[in-house]
């Protein structure tokens, strides 16, 4: 069995601290995971200054699942995968 969570989350720009950068998120796991575990996890991007792939490798890491992040940059879309 595969489980799939999509959300959208949000952090602060590494390079522009005055931007706000807005993610479509998705969690693949062959287990459950609450819902809650992976909220709390992404909630402390909000206050965060990261770079998309450095914050999908980190959910990743912690969640123990696959992890995949959308958002646009300067124009150009970023969609990273962290197995």
């Amino acid at each position: 069995m595969t489980n799939i969570y999509r959300f959208e989350c949000r952090a602060i720009c590494p390079v522009h601290a005055d931007l706000i950068d807005v993610y479509q998120v998705e969690v693949r796991s062959a287990s459950t995971v609450p819902v809650e575990t992976i909220l709390d996890h992404f909630k402390q991007y909000e206050t965060t200054q990261i770079f998309q792939e450095e914050m999908t490798k980190k959910a990743a890491t912690v969640l123990g699942c696959s992890v995949s992040t959308k958002g646009m940059h300067s124009g150009v879309e970023v969609i990273s995968y962290a197995p």
